[in-house]
């Protein structure tokens, strides 16, 4: 009796795998269909990491530290289900205040206006920190602003600000 108590509860747990197994794979594919289908309508995601390595050898900064994605969230105050991908480094520079050079490409419109004003708050708690001891931080901060291309966002707090800022719109689509 015990056996065949075994041997049905065996059985029961067989077929049940089995047909578990056949009903996840058709809604796995239509995931995959759908994901598929939504990529191809997106635009491809810009390589953020190789245009921060094509900043830093076309400017000259050697002295860099990449900014983590932890980082952002800490230092700028953005929501990390925001960000689709993101890159960005520190460099010291003649100044109190280290070159900071921030891009995100944001989930949507709402997440590009969000970072944009964080990154801008940012840019503006520079200046008002120079203001009292570094009149050149200070001027620089005032002249750099953050650049918005699509749901791209960048902040050039840089003295290479005009080069990067080019960089930056023509390697994100």
């Amino acid at each position: 009796m015990k056996r065949l108590f075994v041997l049905m509860a065996a059985i029961l747990a067989l077929t049940a795998a089995l047909s578990a197994c056949g009903d996840s794979a058709e809604p796995v594919q239509e995931t995959a269909t759908e994901a598929a289908a939504e990529t191809s309508a997106q635009p491809a995601a810009a390589d953020l990491a190789g245009l921060a390595e094509r900043m830093l050898s076309e400017t000259g900064i050697t002295d860099s530290i990449p900014v983590s994605a932890d980082a952002l969230a800490a230092v700028y105050g953005i929501d990390p289900a925001q960000i689709v991908s993101a890159a960005g480094f520190n460099a010291s520079a003649a100044g109190a205040f280290p070159q900071e050079i921030v891009m995100i490409q944001a989930a949507d419109e709402v997440a590009a206006a969000e970072i944009r004003s964080r990154l801008s708050s940012r840019l503006d708690s520079i200046a008002e920190q120079a203001a009292s001891y570094d009149p050149d931080s200070q001027a620089l901060a005032e002249k750099c602003s953050v650049v918005t291309k699509g749901n791209y966002v960048g902040l050039f707090f840089s003295e290479h600000y005009d080069a990067l800022v080019e960089a930056f719109q023509n390697g994100v689509s």
